[in-house]
């Protein structure tokens, strides 16, 4: 038989097997009995509620971060304002800047900050100015002694002897001023208005003198005796025009003139040469600061790497150069000059000019100006038109901003 019939076979006699157990059981045999169970409550789900699609978490911003981000886009606006009108370090300013203005409790709008500072240095946070002022803010240390900065301070005595004759020789330029006028036109007009124009210049001029004070701890016991006896000097020649302008001729008035008109141009002389000395001072002592400690040329780390120079030299050096340290100045600074614009400006438009030409050209030109001592600031007059444009122009790179932002929210 072959091996198919075989199987064949053998599946035949198990089926057979199967049927006969089948018969045997249906025969014989109940079939196990399974107990009834009750019938199940079948219950009717809701209907499920359509919930709106999951968005992913990192789309979806907390306060903070929406908070941070608008940030962002604002310091991004203005820096790129910024790089626009040749800035240094436009985005390392703005940073600072928008840092310092948000700790303060009160703070000028960060516009008008970063106005004064590109208008100071451009953004060049390690310069230094013919009159001692360094930094991002140019404070001078009398200005850095008035807002209480913590740190060290470079002062010599150039600095020293060119403050006292910048502060002493106001009151003669103002003597020298009048004389002028009377000599160039005598008449009785003429010398009612100088009389006038002394009164200011009697009002006006301790102006600043007192911030003199404020180097005590650099100055010798001397140095004090000097500005002391140059205030007696100046009273006693702003008496003698007095006198002058009530019965004096105007050949006496010429000679006075001549005199006065000489001590003033000593003085301003001597300001100048010895600031003149100090800006030459610190720059060499800032650069060999520099190269002592980096492994650079000074040159390349000022160009490369002024904020981290910039920190590392108010450490060890002076708080000036320091950019975060100075930003924090600049805002308290700002403050109270804008508190001082108040109450000189005869309109509320007019301060915030205002408060430019009293950071750039300090109360003791300013009210002199106002009262008619001083024709004009050139210098003042520019920056104090300059601020507000830049300002303007600053505040307009952010609305632009947020009108694009405005327009893609409501693109989507």
């Amino acid at each position: 038989m072959s091996r198919d019939w075989k199987i064949a076979n053998g599946a035949i006699g198990v089926l057979a097997v199967l049927c006969g157990i089948t018969l045997l059981f249906r025969g014989n045999a109940k079939p196990p009995q399974v107990p009834a169970t009750p019938p199940r409550k079948v219950v009717i789900a809701p209907a499920p509620i359509e919930l709106p699609p999951s968005e992913p978490s990192s789309a979806v911003p907390t306060l903070t971060e929406a908070a941070t981000a608008n940030v962002d886009k604002r310091v991004s606006a203005l820096a790129a304002e910024l790089a626009r009108m040749w800035t240094f370090n436009p985005q390392e300013l703005v940073n600072v800047i928008d840092e310092a203005s948000r700790q303060a409790p009160v703070s000028p709008s960060e516009t008008l900050l970063l106005a004064i500072a590109h208008a100071e240095t451009s953004g060049d946070v390690l310069d230094i100015s013919e009159a001692g002022a360094v930094g991002l803010a140019q404070a001078t240390p009398i200005a850095c002694r008035q807002e209480q900065c913590q740190g060290k301070l470079f002062v010599t005595d150039d600095y020293l002897i060119g403050a006292r004759a910048y502060i002493m020789k106001k009151p003669l330029g103002d003597a020298d001023m009048i004389a002028s006028s009377v000599l160039a036109r005598d008449n009785a007009k003429t010398r009612r208005h100088a009389k006038r124009l002394l009164q200011s210049a009697f009002d006006l001029r301790l102006e600043g003198v007192g911030e003199l004070d404020l180097l005590e701890p650099y100055g010798s016991p001397q140095y004090f005796a000097d500005i002391k006896a140059a205030k007696h000097h100046n009273l006693k020649r702003l008496r003698e025009l007095r006198s002058l302008l009530d019965r004096g001729s105007r050949a006496e008035i010429r000679i006075y003139r001549d005199r006065v008109r000489k001590e003033y141009r000593d003085l301003k002389r001597m300001q100048i040469d010895h600031w003149s000395r100090y800006q030459s001072e610190l720059m060499a002592e800032r650069d060999r600061v520099l190269e002592r400690h980096f492994p650079l040329p000074a040159s390349t780390m000022k160009k490369k790497m002024p904020y981290q120079a910039g920190e590392y030299l108010a450490q060890e050096l002076d708080v000036r150069f320091s950019p975060t340290e100075m930003a924090a100045f600049l805002v308290r600074h700002l403050e109270h000059k804008a508190e001082e614009a108040r109450k000189l400006a005869r309109r509320e438009r007019d301060v915030e000019e205002m408060t430019a030409a009293l950071y750039n050209g300090g109360s003791h030109n300013v009210k002199r100006m106002l009262a008619g001592l001083i024709a004009s600031l050139p210098e003042t007059e520019k920056y104090r038109k300059k601020v507000p444009a830049m300002r303007r122009r600053l505040d307009h790179s952010i609305a632009r901003m947020e009108m694009t932002q405005a327009r893609r929210v409501e693109a989507r």
